[in-house]
């Protein structure tokens, strides 16, 4: 690979005319080709309830490009804060993030909790480490203090981060009418329990409760996916295709009648980078089944609608799978017409 060589380390030597090589040449050719590979990075690999995993070997090496953070505006491209170099590293080995190891990630282990996971680099390093970041949302916000609510958006919460862990790292804004925005850490608090603090510099944020932030660590970095603890401490079960994410087993978003557009926050169930979410919608007991999606609370988005068959299978009546778009912010609206015995699962999320 050429693309690690560059940029050399004697064009930034001197001043005036510098010698060019043909050698130079050849790698500057073969980057170009190879920049190509790397628009993608390796997947996450499920291993079990405490570790994730990067695949490799010797021959099938995992590469990364240190660009930076998806961005929340444009997809495809990314936001790195000035704190990442861009450049190439790979691994030449299976590399596995324990949950349970110290160091794994910023803060202590929390339930409940999507955590994104970084390939993480230092300036002269040519591999990659793992790291997890929790994924943070707002409560409240005085004088650019923010205080954080846990990510089902029930109640305040800390992650007994190091005094000042995330300084000098940036936040960027999810969701809400900051979206897209970035700004310098100042400081964090230590707390541990129901009052975490996260501060920050530079113009106000506009911010709401339930908001979506991420913080872009200070070092060179670049998002690999999100990963869910669930409540009983364990990651939860995952496959993934490229920017296709599947639970091995479904998950409940709701059970029962909905009467009448009702919003629901599914910030358990798909990460703040999910761009559309994937399920189906199930009926027992011989009910017809029903499930109205909304992106506003009043108008049908989709729509889904049948009768049920003759008999059960698998526990259910019927069922219909569904994909739809998750507006920013993971809070969808539905509706199935104050009809019992329903049912609606998620099956996984697209980014």
């Amino acid at each position: 690979m050429s693309l690690i060589h560059l940029p050399q380390a004697k064009w930034g030597t001197g001043t005036g005319r510098q010698v060019i090589l043909k050698s130079d040449f050849e790698k500057i050719e073969q980057a170009v080709l190879e920049g190509f590979q790397l628009a993608a990075a390796p997947p996450l690999e499920y291993v079990d309830q405490a570790s994730i995993r990067v695949n490799a070997t010797g021959d099938c090496k995992a590469r990364v490009l240190l660009c930076g953070f998806p961005s929340p505006v444009h997809a495809g491209q990314w936001v790195s804060g000035g704190l990442s170099d861009g450049r190439y590293r790979e691994n030449a080995a299976a590399l596995t993030l324990n949950f349970a190891t110290s160091g794994s990630l910023w803060g202590t282990e929390k339930v409940n909790q999507w955590y994104c996971l970084y390939a993480t680099a230092g300036p002269s390093d040519t591999s990659f480490a793992l790291k997890a970041m929790p994924v943070l949302r707002v409560s409240s916000q005085t004088t650019q203090i923010i205080t954080l609510r846990n990510n089902g958006n029930t109640g305040d919460i800390g992650y007994g981060l190091a005094a000042n862990e995330l300084a000098d790292g940036r936040i960027l804004v999810l969701s809400g009418a900051s979206r897209g925005l970035v700004r310098l850490i100042t400081a964090n608090n230590t707390d541990n329990g129901t009052a975490g603090t996260v501060t920050y510099g530079g113009a106000a944020l506009a911010l709401a409760q339930g908001d979506w932030f991420i913080v872009l660590p200070n070092t060179n970095f670049r998002y690999l996916g999100m990963v869910m603890n669930g409540s009983d401490g364990h990651l939860v079960p995952f496959y993934r295709e490229g920017m296709h994410f599947t639970y091995v087993t479904p998950r409940q978003a709701t059970s029962g009648a909905i009467n009448g557009y009702t919003l629901f926050d599914l910030g358990l169930l798909a990460p703040p980078t999910a761009r559309r979410i994937k399920g189906f919608a199930a009926a027992l007991s011989g009910y017809d089944l029903k499930l109205a999606v909304s992106h506003d609370g009043s108008n049908p988005a989709l729509v889904l609608h049948t009768a049920p068959p003759s008999g059960d299978f698998q526990g259910v009546r019927g069922a219909v799978p569904f994909r739809c778009r998750l507006p920013e912010g993971s809070r969808i609206y539905l509706n199935n017409e104050n009809t019992a015995n329903q049912v609606v699962k998620v099956t996984g999320w697209e980014e």
